[in-house]
């Protein structure tokens, strides 16, 4: 008899310590879950969003970028401009140009030009007139020294819609090939001229265009 009631004891002994464990466990479970924020706690910072706009190139930042010439792509070196004075900046492949910097413009020469008299080349300068009147001016003077001159609304990636002029048909040189581009800006207007030859036209000519193509007016 007195075994009996010695191993009912001990169950029960067990069955208090197993209970007392099981309530243990409840209570670390509860303490593990998330705490309610207070009424009057500061809300999260916003994530940021991956659209914003991020700051502009500085001017000498180079970089690779894929273009397209004779119809196939291709991975060029390019250099970022930034001219303050002149108020615009663009993109252009400092492997195949050098750049000259002036007071009054900006000129890209192919590598191999002469600097002092080139073939190839794109200059930018600044002024002060309207872009439809001095458009209207340098068609009449390309018109002095080319057969064919047409001008067309065109728009860039860039700078948006501007006047492209084409002039062909040198007098002096049959080969000659001018481009310029009239691109309205604050307080007057940039005017970016690519001179090349039949023979350039779909290498440098196509450098030119895609040049052009990248130059954004820095707002005043």
């Amino acid at each position: 008899m007195r075994k009996k009631v010695g191993k009912s004891r001990l169950i029960a002994l067990l069955l208090v310590l197993l209970m007392a464990a099981l309530c243990g466990c409840g209570r670390r479970e509860s303490s593990a879950a998330p705490v309610e924020s207070a009424p009057n706690a500061a809300p999260a910072a916003p994530a940021i969003s991956g659209e914003q706009t991020l700051p502009g190139r500085a001017d000498g930042e180079r970089f690779e970028k894929t273009i397209v010439l004779e119809g196939m792509e291709e991975t060029v070196a390019c250099e970022h401009v930034r001219n303050e004075t002149l108020e615009f900046e663009l993109d252009y492949e400092y492997e195949a140009l050098d750049r000259y910097r002036e007071a009054e413009r900006e000129c890209f020469i192919s590598r191999y030009e002469t600097p002092e008299d080139p073939w190839n080349y794109l200059e930018i300068r600044r002024d002060t007139g309207s872009a439809e009147l001095v458009a209207s001016a340098v068609a009449a003077a390309l018109a002095d020294d080319f057969s064919a001159v047409e001008t067309e609304s065109v728009t860039l990636d860039g700078a948006g819609a501007c006047l492209r002029i084409e002039a062909s048909g040198g007098r002096e040189n049959a080969a000659a090939l001018q481009t310029v581009y009239v691109i309205p800006a604050p307080d007057g207007c940039l005017v970016a001229a690519a001179h090349c030859t039949f023979e350039s036209a779909e290498g440098f000519g196509a450098r030119f265009a895609e040049l052009v193509n990248t130059l954004t007016v820095i707002a005043g």
